[in-house]
């Protein structure tokens, strides 16, 4: 196959706008049973951010494959949701234990084990968390680090595509690209090892009285925010290494770094029917009314977390 039958193969809309508008209406259709059913606000709105996910990756993606030209400022808008999506991920954790003040009592009474750093990967030099506070501030700040970043990365952006020197998929220490990848790596990996630790200390709690399939919905959640980007950077090594040069001498609209970009999103808007389908596990059926138990209960009568930055949904 050429690079312009694949070219063929990603610009038909017809597959991807299925696939997309399936995975929207079964999206959608789990946000609005939560917002008919908002009977638990501390942890649904949180659900609500996290499933609005798959429309907004799938419609992104469907529209950069239209809209080739502007692909960068899409993937920017894209970039900015997921960052809040890891950061809400933490919070809906957080909420659905309870709150603040409740894991905090929870997590001082657990063995010092779950707050120690793997020295294989770390080399002692970074000291361990001590259960507790120290613990869940230090899991909150390496996903807001992530949130940080991603901001500060799209102003960067922004500010070296205008000046020609960005490169996106270039592995040109002279373009900016290769820097802003290399330090989203480290940033993507402390937000990643964040949020590992915080499933370790509180599998036990998220699995019982009551089983919210805590792995399951790491995986799923990882999934999207993670593998997608991962998944786009090894197609632009690909790009890199010259697989879709022959485009350059067509007289196709489209230049290899567009190839790239291209398989990226039609690539996503098929991964976006798949996880809509999953839906992270976020059933209304567990925040129904009729289904409270004392475990809810008991959280909703210690709360004292407050609202994340932005207003309730």
């Amino acid at each position: 196959m050429t690079t312009e039958d694949a070219i063929d193969i990603i610009t038909s809309p017809w597959l991807t706008l299925t696939l997309i508008t399936l995975a929207c209406i079964i999206s959608l259709s789990d946000v609005y049973q939560h917002i008919q059913n908002y009977h638990q606000p501390e942890v649904q709105r949180h659900v609500i951010r996290l499933l609005f996910m798959v429309p907004i990756y799938a419609i992104q993606s469907w529209l950069s494959l239209r809209f080739i030209q502007v692909t960068l400022l899409f993937e920017t808008l894209r970039d900015l949701y997921e960052a809040f999506v890891i950061i809400s991920f933490v919070y809906y954790i957080i909420n659905l234990l309870g709150g603040w003040d409740s894991l905090v009592k929870t997590l001082a009474g657990k063995p010092a084990d779950y707050g120690r750093h793997p020295r294989y990967i770390f080399f002692g030099l970074i000291s361990d968390w001590t259960l507790g506070e120290e613990f869940l501030l230090s899991v909150e700040k390496g996903a807001l680090q992530y949130v940080v970043f991603k901001v500060a990365v799209t102003v960067v952006i922004c500010i070296t595509e205008l000046a020609g020197v960005y490169g996106e998929g270039s592995f040109d220490f002279g373009k900016a690209y290769i820097y802003v990848a290399i330090v989203q790596n480290f940033s993507q990996f402390w937000a990643l090892y964040c949020l590992v630790m915080l499933y370790q200390a509180t599998q036990e709690e998220l699995s019982s009285p009551r089983d919210w399939r805590p792995m399951f919905k790491f995986g799923c959640v990882k999934g999207v925010v993670f593998f997608t980007w991962w998944q786009g950077f090894f197609i632009f090594i690909i790009q890199s290494l010259g697989a879709f040069d022959d485009v350059n001498d067509s007289d196709l609209p489209w230049d290899d770094a567009d190839v790239a970009h291209g398989i990226q999103n039609y690539l996503i808007c098929i991964e976006m029917f798949f996880f809509g389908r999953l839906d992270c596990d976020f059933d209304v059926s567990r925040f129904a009314k009729t289904n409270y138990s004392a475990y809810f209960r008991s959280i909703r009568s210690r709360r004292r977390y407050t609202y994340f930055v932005f207003s309730p949904c």
